[in-house]
């Protein structure tokens, strides 16, 4: 039976479901519908003509309406809109640009002196004669709590000021204040607060001066993240200021590494307040998040501070390697192992770079932040995976095996040749204890004895 004009009507030629959308064939009918509806029209009549037609332009509108709203879903368009066009996107959706440059300065730092001395004043006192401890009369200059924390009034204080007691009063000393290394650093930028870490303290300072160079963003606070196994951590602060600070931070570490010899590693980070979620996009250059505050610093610092120091571990391994083949090398060319006291440097060593990286750097331990903040998580793994922090550890790990396996060895023919040794001690005193005794028994040991006491 022929179908009524009412059933084809609400058959249209518009699709139905995904599959009709993502039909080829679909879109090409679409776009002569557009192009020439009474052709198509004339067509679908042909083979259809004791059909209701649809007019043209109602086809065309519906069309241009389909076409219009497929155009405008951005989820569709992003399939289709190339690597540049959602670079240029993403780039226009960035607030700000922070660059965190993380360098390996000593083989542990005393965080805590770092705060007192370093940030804990901002004026370095020099007394010259004294009678009794000077008393601050600047009501402007930061002062330490209780537990070593900075008070937040100071944010606009002048590190360059001397004092000294009033000439009238019965303390009165000729005591006086040199200017800080950093007085015009802490002037622009004074500290605001810090927070104690398992392994580090993080620093907060005021954002940067209005004028400070491009490379800073003004309106973003600069933290300083210091580890105790050596790394330093800079968000927002320039080369040059970094190089300042690093070198009051070396006069409280152990083993300081000279200038143009650290570790360093550069990343950015791009603030994109409008996201959903705490972070967004993590390249091998670039990780964008919601804001800057101490929790996205911990977990940054974090990796920032690891990676530096994994590669400052990786170079001591190089050396101990280097040693080994020394040794090596000598008991090949003399078929004899003299070099006793640099083996036991080298494993003692060996021991103490692998407790280190488990112990104090903590490569194996997960973040106390992406721990028990969970929208911190794809921030910390995501970027100990560009990082690849797991691998080099690996890399390492096998380098120390190496040397402990070799260092065994060596260690078992020490203790062979000191076996051997000890047999020949004792095979001797048993042939002297055998010797004394048949001379006591064939009688010529009273006689050896009393000629011996002549003597």
């Amino acid at each position: 039976s022929t179908k009524s004009p009412s059933s084809h009507s609400q058959q249209p030629d518009y699709p139905q479901n995904i599959h009709d959308v993502l039909s080829s064939h679909w879109w090409r009918t679409l776009y002569q519908n557009i192009l020439q509806p009474q052709a198509s029209t004339g067509q679908h009549n042909n083979h259809h003509n004791h059909h209701h037609q649809f007019s043209p332009s109602l086809r065309s509108r519906r069309s241009s309406l389909l076409l219009e709203e497929i155009i405008n879903n951005n989820a569709f368009n992003a399939g289709f809109m190339d690597a540049d066009e959602q670079q240029r996107l993403e780039e226009e959706k960035i607030m700000a640009r922070v660059r965190v440059r993380s360098v390996q300065a000593a083989s542990s730092i005393d965080v805590v002196a770092v705060l007192s001395k370093v940030f804990g004043g901002g004026v370095a006192r020099v007394p010259h004669h004294s009678a009794s401890p000077p008393r601050d009369t600047n009501p402007n200059r930061i002062s330490t709590d209780a537990d070593g924390g900075n008070d937040n009034s100071s944010a606009q204080e002048s590190c360059n000021i001397p004092t000294s007691s009033p000439k009238n009063s019965p303390t009165a000393s000729t005591t006086t204040y040199g200017p800080h290394p950093l007085a015009d650093f802490f002037a622009t930028s004074p500290p605001l607060r810090h927070v104690f870490g398992r392994t580090n303290i993080i620093i907060q300072l005021s954002p940067p001066p209005s004028n400070c160079p491009t490379s800073l963003s003004p309106s973003v606070p600069r933290y300083i993240a210091i580890y105790r196994f050596g790394s330093v951590v800079f968000f927002n602060v320039t080369t040059k200021e970094a190089s300042r600070i690093l070198e009051q931070i070396k006069k409280h570490a152990v083993d300081p590494i000279a200038v143009g010899f650290e570790r360093r590693e550069h990343f950015e980070m791009a603030l994109q307040p409008q996201l959903e979620t705490a972070t967004g996009k993590i390249t091998a250059d670039r990780a964008t998040v919601r804001e800057l505050d101490m929790n996205t610093v911990g977990v940054v610092s974090n990796i920032m501070g690891q990676t530096v120091a994994l590669d400052w571990h990786n170079d001591t391994v190089d050396e101990l390697l280097a040693n080994f083949s020394k040794i090596n090398s000598s008991v090949e060319r003399t078929g004899d192992f003299t070099q006793k006291e640099n083996l036991f440097q080298v494993v003692a060593r060996n021991n103490t770079l692998f407790i280190d990286m488990v112990g104090k750097l903590g490569i194996k331990d997960r973040s106390d932040t992406a721990w028990h903040l969970s929208q911190y998580e794809s921030l910390h793994e995501g970027m100990r995976k560009e990082f690849d922090l797991d691998e080099r550890f690996r890399h390492i790990e096998f380098k120390l095996n190496l040397i402990q396996q070799n260092a065994k060895f060596f260690l078992e023919v020490l203790h062979a040749q000191k076996s051997n040794t000890l047999e020949w001690v004792i095979i001797m005193l048993i042939s002297l204890e055998c010797v004394l005794m048949i001379l006591d028994m064939s009688g010529w040991g009273e006689k050896l004895l009393t000629g011996v006491s002549l003597f």
